[in-house]
């Protein structure tokens, strides 16, 4: 309880007619009257009282007695009170005294406290949170009780609420996040209350994976199904499940035995040019790639089957010309690199139209100081498929001369050698995080990590990657290309990245790769942080996002972020509001021979082929890897 306010009113007498000189206060509702003893004493003093309006009652005092000092109790506040005092003696009274008043006023009145329940957070689902009362004050006591109660959104279970700091775990959201609200009601000593409320928004997080399908929720179309995410054909069934994924009315087990893309709807298209669609050939249960009559290409063959010199890990396989008996123009060349030799094994498996007679080989895809074989096969116009060329060998740099002298993954020269550097901001320094690697980009000033986020992954390497060997300006790169190496485990086919910048990006800025066949492209199996300043991205191995194009339990991407741009110049922003850009990514430039260019800061060792009779010599290049 408050302690009341007391006062004391003095009244002092100089004679019997009582000269009125002070008053002090005394207790609420309560009030002392003093006064100078008369000379002669008299045989005693007598009190009386009236109230505001109302007349004295002479016959009947408050107070008598032969003290020079009295106390009054019982007094209600609010209510003015007249006194005089009068002396006796015998039959014998004074006339009154100066009249003083007095007004009791009542205790002073409690101060209600402040509830403060903190500032609005934001957080990701999954969240730690914490709502802090501690800034609630009492201005004229102390605060007894607190009491957080959740008001609104989604149901979470609050720990500590009633203390002045509760906390709780962020519930999973849907895409668009959500809004939780919650009041603080705090009571002081004297029972007096107020309430404050504040609210979190939780925001989608962009690793987040309900389903454990290594896909994360912001991009899993099932995020409830561990068995679905994707929906190419938008019908409601997933693709795993639904039998034609493009809606052509094709199975996509039957355009993938023949070669046809189960991703795009193609039934009217012709793929052997004999005049029936491939839907009709479907239903005619016929082969929609081979035209009667028509001669296949012939099959390169090699010459050196086993070069001598180790190579770099950026080989460029060549052939010599492409032969057809009829004359069928030179359509698609597939390529293949194992590390057996009966390529039982895959290590790359892509089909291109654009490199007819040369391939490079991606940065990433090969390891140091192994022994790998590989072969390639024609397609003509009319889908003829040549035999496969005979399988050749080569046998990459050993490790120390691939420019990893340490072997951590990271090319020695882009090292990051700030131990505190954190860039991925998690109160963590990358150094002493197992699953993160860093470097610094050969373009933009810019540190970047990689770090898988699903399970069953492991990164292997990271590279930054040049954009000299870029023949398509169009898409303006602000930190090069960043690639990456990932190895998938316990039957794993997909896997989720994060990659962390120092910088933040655009708003508009996308994440982007480049594909020979049909430029840039952008990836749309990405989502960026809403601080811009990370993107997280799900690849699948030998398909969305996997250079090496087969299911080998490898993935290798190459990717960046970037902007299109008609402009030359191109910018990172340190803050949040900026035109800047970033940089999107390729392993492969044009094409030689067949508008094929070597990267410009490539070592490349030439692998020649020659068809039956046609002798073509090796040629080695020599530069850096």
């Amino acid at each position: 309880m408050k302690s009341a306010r007391r006062s004391t009113l003095t009244i002092f007498f100089g004679t019997i007619a009582a000269v009125f000189a002070s008053a002090t206060l005394a207790l609420a509702a309560n009030v002392t009257l003093k006064w100078d003893a008369n000379d002669p004493v008299p045989e005693g003093y007598r009190v009386f009282v009236r109230a505001e309006g109302a007349s004295y009652n002479y016959a009947t005092p408050i107070w008598e007695d032969n003290l020079t000092e009295c106390t009054l109790i019982g007094l209600t506040e609010g209510v003015t009170y007249h006194f005089v005092v009068r002396a006796y003696d015998g039959a014998l009274e004074s006339a009154d005294s100066e009249e003083v008043s007095y007004t009791p006023q009542g205790a002073a009145a409690n101060q209600a406290p402040t509830a403060d329940a903190g500032a609005n957070q934001t957080v990701y689902e999954e969240a730690a949170v914490t709502l802090d009362g501690t800034a609630s004050s009492d201005a004229d006591g102390s605060i007894a009780a607190y009491q957080w109660v959740q008001t609104g959104g989604s149901n979470v279970v609050l720990s500590n609420a009633a203390t002045a700091q509760a906390a709780f775990a962020a519930p999973i959201v849907g895409l668009g996040g959500e809004t939780l609200t919650f009041s603080l009601t705090v009571t002081d000593d004297a029972g007096d209350s107020s309430v404050d409320t504040v609210t979190v928004s939780v925001l989608k997080s962009s690793s987040t994976d309900v389903d454990g399908d290594n896909v994360p929720d912001v991009l899993d179309l099932f995020p409830n199904d561990a068995s679905e995410w994707a929906d190419n054909d938008g019908d409601g069934i997933g693709d795993n499940a639904d039998l034609d994924d493009d809606n052509d009315g094709m199975s996509d087990s039957w355009e993938a035995a023949y070669g046809l893309d189960p991703l795009t709807n193609d039934a009217n298209q012709d793929a052997d040019g004999d005049g029936v669609s491939n839907l009709d050939e479907y239903t005619a249960n016929t082969d929609p790639t081979v035209v009667l009559g028509n001669t296949v290409p012939d099959a390169p063959v090699i010459e050196e089957v086993t070069p001598v010199e180790a190579v770099g890990l950026t080989p460029v396989l060549v052939t010599a010309a492409y032969f057809d008996a009829d004359n069928d123009d030179h359509f698609k060349s597939q390529w293949q690199i194992s590390t057996d030799a009966n390529f039982a094994t895959l290590v790359l498996d892509k089909t291109s139209r654009v490199q007819l007679t040369s391939y490079a080989v991606g940065k990433m895809v090969l390891e140091a100081d192994t022994v790998y074989y590989w072969r390639v096969r024609f397609i003509d116009a009319d889908n003829g498929i040549s035999d496969w060329s005979e399988a050749a060998t080569f046998t990459t740099l050993a490790a120390d001369a691939s420019g990893d002298a340490n072997l951590d993954g990271i090319p020695d020269d882009q090292e990051v050698t700030d131990a505190s550097a954190d860039v991925n901001a998690d109160g963590i320094a990358d150094s002493l995080e197992a699953d993160i690697l860093t470097l610094n980009t050969v373009e933009g000033q810019t540190m970047i990590g990689v770090e898988p986020v699903s399970d069953n992954v492991t990164l292997v390497s990271i590279e930054s990657i040049a954009t000299d060997g870029i023949a398509d300006p169009s898409v303006k790169l602000g930190f090069g290309l960043i690639g990456f190496r990932l190895y998938l485990t316990n039957g794993a086919t997909t896997a989720t990245v994060k990659i962390s910048f120092d910088k933040q990006v655009p708003k508009d800025a996308q994440l982007y790769k480049y594909l020979p066949d049909s430029g840039w492209q952008v990836y749309s199996n990405a989502v960026f942080a809403a601080n811009r300043k990370s993107v997280t991205l799900m690849l699948e191995d030998g398909g969305a996002g996997d250079e090496d194009g087969v299911v080998n339990g490898v993935i290798v991407d190459p990717t960046g972020v970037a902007y299109t741009t008609d402009s030359d110049s191109a910018s990172l922003s340190t803050g949040g509001s900026s035109s800047g850009s970033s940089g999107g990514g390729c392993f492969i430039g044009a094409g030689l021979g067949d508008g094929f260019q070597l990267p410009a800061a490539g070592a490349a060792i030439i692998l020649s082929m020659v068809l039956a009779g046609v002798g073509i010599a090796a040629a080695v290049k020599t530069g850096r890897n």
